[in-house]
């Protein structure tokens, strides 16, 4: 790593980068352009990591990603244990980073400054901006992805929940006819890494580097869906369940609901402005937890079936449901007050049980918490 002007890009294997291009040129640091993803060092200042997970259609390491207060997504390195790219282009705090399950090298990730983006970690490029005219209105805490990756969902502090397409599922014969962001992700993956040149995109600078032609971000205002309805207050949690969806304000419950959007086929070329976005909801049921009034608490629903829902509260309990079963005998209570394990009692105030998480098979339940401990429970 260099300075703070460094821009610095990694493959994800030299070996296998140098056979494919043959390139000739050393590799060489040099700026970029703002429109660019800018590759750069900065000293750790981070919330909770989220993985990449590795598979075999990958060449490359599991990648793991760390953003916070500083608005700068830090993408590492596990196996080298090195800092494999930095994506700059968010105003303020990062509040969540979600990648797609259909496809590892897309991630979303949202922000402060009342934006969603939508990044290609294979290219390194910012193919998407979600914000403006029908945008959030205030800070953005919260996005989940579709199942099937073609859309998502985003809450925020305007007490919106929003639905946004990636998309539209037109055929490969059919690419005129996608809609923008679509559009823009197709061509994101035509892009050549930098000081990675074949003569089909080279350019040669003043300096003889070798430079590549610059990726335009594009600029999507107009969610397919959008709502208040779900709650009162702001949301700062949200979740995709197969097409319905979970979300959860700060009124010690989360709501399970059905967004009421329009059946028929659109256009895909049909700008929104011209249309009123759907926003009727249908409530299907709520899940209450006491002293769960206090805002950034996450919840989480075990996937891909989303079985069970676990959400902590304020004095340190944590409440997991079945959300298809009957709503008196549904859920199950955990505690974390009170014990340290070993048999050792703790006189200390309740802490707040701030995100829970599942792991892949729903056998484990992981909760965190504000006095910096972490619990984990099995199932038997």
């Amino acid at each position: 790593e260099g300075n703070g002007d460094d821009i610095i890009y990694f493959g994800h294997d030299k070996q296998q980068q140098t056979k494919q291009h043959h390139s000739k040129r050393p590799a060489k640091r040099q700026k970029q352009s703002e429109s660019q993803t800018h590759i750069k060092s900065h000293a750790p200042s981070t919330n909770s990591p989220f993985l990449l997970p590795y598979t075999s259609t990958q060449n490359g390491p599991p990648l793991l990603c760390l953003a916070g207060t500083r608005g700068i997504i830090k993408v590492i390195d596990t196996h080298r244990r090195s800092l494999f790219m930095t994506l700059s282009g968010h105003g303020n705090d990062i509040t969540d980073l979600k990648f797609s399950p259909t496809n590892e090298w897309l991630l979303i990730s949202s922000s402060k400054d009342e934006s969603i983006r939508l990044w290609n970690l294979q290219r390194g490029v910012n193919v998407a901006v979600f914000a403006g005219h029908n945008g959030h209105r205030g800070q953005v805490l919260s996005v989940s992805w579709h199942l099937s990756g073609g859309k998502f969902a985003s809450c925020g502090m305007d007490n919106m929940v929003k639905l946004w397409k990636v998309f539209d599922g037109c055929k490969e014969k059919e690419k005129g006819k996608c809609g923008p962001v679509e559009t823009a992700l197709r061509k994101s993956f035509d892009v050549t890494p930098d000081n990675v040149c074949d003569q089909k995109d080279e350019i040669i600078g003043e300096e003889g580097v070798c430079q590549t032609k610059r990726f335009d971000t594009i600029f999507h205002q107009f969610p397919y869906f959008s709502t208040n309805k779900a709650h009162t207050d702001y949301v700062d949690c949200v979740q995709f369940v197969g097409d319905l969806i979970l979300s959860k304000s700060v009124n010690n419950k989360v709501v399970l609901w059905k967004p009421l959007t329009n059946n028929e086929k659109d256009d895909k070329s049909t700008v929104y402005a011209t249309q009123r976005v759907p926003s009727s909801i249908q409530f299907l049921r709520e899940f209450k937890l006491d002293h769960c009034d206090s805002w950034f608490v996450r919840f989480a629903s075990q996937s891909p079936y989303h079985h069970l829902l676990a959400l902590g509260n304020q004095i340190g309990d944590v409440k997991v449901w079945n959300i298809g079963g009957k709503e008196e005998d549904d859920c199950c209570n955990l505690t974390t007050s009170g014990w340290l394990g070993g048999g050792t009692v703790s006189n200390d105030a309740p802490s707040t049980v701030r995100m829970v998480a599942f792991n892949p098979h729903g056998s484990s339940l992981v909760a965190v918490k504000d006095d910096s401990t972490v619990w984990m429970w099995d199932a038997v």
